[in-house]
């Protein structure tokens, strides 16, 4: 189950030049046509669960936090993905960051910055990364897969 979820007031800003930053709800939709258009790639790879509209609304409701992957360079700043992290809550034990949609330019890109997310996790008190994600995400991460998933759709 999804739990409220909101960026705290001092973005995470990692040293040197690629980085995983938190955007505010109030970043992430203002600057939701460039953010839209990454998250779009995405939605194909859904199976039909999210929509853009869906993912926008997680937003503006605090359901979904906006995380990417940039580069601030002030000359030519550009970003590489836009994530959007679930909040899950199991009992009383496990909270989980759940990077729930990832959109943009190839995980070869900034997929070394995953390492971010780990820190940027335990920083806001979860204590467990979650990722359903394509294989290409495993070269990355360091982690074994736990489960698959195996999905049938019905007419």
């Amino acid at each position: 189950m999804a739990t409220d979820i909101s960026a705290p007031e001092n973005a995470l800003e990692p040293q040197g030049a690629a980085r995983l930053s938190i955007l505010t709800k109030e970043q992430a939709l203002s600057e939701w046509d460039v953010l839209g258009d990454l998250f779009a790639l995405a939605i194909p790879s859904s199976l039909g669960r999210r929509t853009i509209e869906g993912v926008r609304q997680e937003i503006e409701d605090d359901l979904g936090m906006v995380v990417i992957a940039w580069d601030p360079d002030p000359k030519a700043p550009v970003i590489y993905a836009a994530f959007l992290i679930e909040s899950e809550q199991y009992g009383e034990s496990k909270k989980v960051f759940n990077i729930a949609l990832c959109g943009g330019s190839d995980i070869e890109e900034w997929g070394h910055l995953f390492w971010q997310f780990r820190d940027m996790a335990k920083e806001l008190d979860f204590n467990q990364i979650e990722i359903v994600g394509r294989a290409g995400w495993s070269k990355f991460i360091g982690s074994k897969a736990v489960r698959h998933t195996f999905i049938e759709e019905l007419a």
